[in-house]
């Protein structure tokens, strides 16, 4: 079922368009209302504008919506009017910091490796709309979040924490999905070869095989050369943090033949040369921990405090919290429904 917008949020106040043409011919309406909302200011839904929506939200799920679905999105529309005029009466504000913190939001949600500018392209292209629309459907998806939370104060801080027999429960449901996989932690010192000629490359090989060899012989230390990086351009040294098996990122940066190997170490390893995608690597194994499901209290990855029961508490509290804010949503609706006058004409949903 299709419900009150606050997904995807288009605020348009399009009014009934007529053009003039020879008083015998009379007014030829371009785009009648498919809804006329009287609350604080009068407002036209043109049918054209909820037609682009509708076919937006078509295309969205590779489905054609029924004329009960066009009414729902009618109705979402309807209510997005009421709660932005009934903010604006109130003085519900977002500021810049909070409109930007929104707009990250989303940008992380859609991919966290996505710059601000490859956001930008993205909308632009994939939605077909301009960065300023964009930014204001934010902007106003936040007022009436905000609308809807300070109406109903009340509701929300009475939420209680979960119990730990509902957090036990949905952790047995799910036990298999709280697993992390094989991982290595390794310190490297490390020669880029990415963008250079074979020659370089040459040279920066013959220098790994150098220091590795200085190494096994004992002449200098895997310490002694990964700190010596900071004065030497032609490598660099240090940790390369946890390495997980079967991350697609890993494996497009790397290869698969340097993760099969380094998986072949254990903790406490020195090895070299390596050679992955990105360079040569001479590299100490700190941590070696195998694939494993993880405990209730155990942290979702090494040396992170976020555990899995804090997890599943965030999880079950955030459900609670949207289930809170549509029965608050439904009650704002109705009540500025009752304020207001609002005419449906539901046969121009028909097309």
């Amino acid at each position: 079922m299709l419900k009150y917008g606050i997904g995807r949020l288009l605020v348009i106040a399009a009014g009934a368009l007529s053009v003039l043409i020879p008083a015998q011919l009379g007014a030829q309406v371009l785009d009648q209302p498919v809804a006329i909302v009287r609350f604080e200011e009068t407002v036209n839904i043109g049918q054209r504008e909820l037609r682009r929506q509708v076919e937006f939200i078509e295309q969205q799920i590779q489905q054609r919506l029924t004329k009960d679905h066009r009414k729902e999105v009618l109705e979402a529309k309807i209510a997005e009017v009421l709660i932005m005029q009934a903010a604006e009466r109130d003085g519900i504000e977002v500021s810049r910091g909070e409109l930007q913190q929104g707009i990250d939001q989303q940008r992380q949600s859609v991919n966290r490796q996505l710059s601000e500018e490859q956001f930008r392209d993205l909308i632009e292209r994939e939605m077909d709309m301009e960065w300023d629309e964009y930014v204001d459907e934010v902007r106003q998806r936040l007022v009436q979040e905000r609308y809807v939370l300070e109406s109903r104060r009340e509701m929300f801080e009475a939420v209680e924490n979960p119990s730990e027999r509902e957090i036990r429960r949905v952790y047995e449901e799910n036990a298999s999905e709280f697993m992390n996989p094989a991982m290595i932690r390794f310190n490297h010192i490390f020669f880029d070869t990415r963008n250079v000629e074979s020659s370089a490359r040459s040279e920066k090989r013959e220098k790994a095989d150098e220091l590795w060899s200085e190494i096994v012989t004992g002449e200098r230390s895997f310490e002694d050369i990964m700190r010596a990086a900071d004065d030497d351009t032609t490598f660099s040294g240090g940790d390369f943090g946890y390495l997980l098996r079967g991350e697609y990122q890993n494996l497009s940066v790397l290869g698969q033949d340097f993760i099969d190997e380094m998986f072949e170490l254990e903790e406490g390893d020195v090895e070299g040369v390596i050679e992955s995608n990105a360079g040569y690597h001479i590299v100490q194994v700190r941590d070696r921990r195998r694939a494993r499901v993880l405990d209730l209290d155990d942290p979702l990855f090494p040396g992170q405090n976020v555990t899995v029961r804090n997890q599943i508490e965030n999880y079950l509290m955030m459900e609670e919290q949207q289930s809170l804010f549509q029965r608050a949503l439904q009650e704002v609706v109705d009540e500025l429904r009752d304020e207001a006058d609002v005419t449906v004409y539901e046969d121009r949903l028909d097309w």
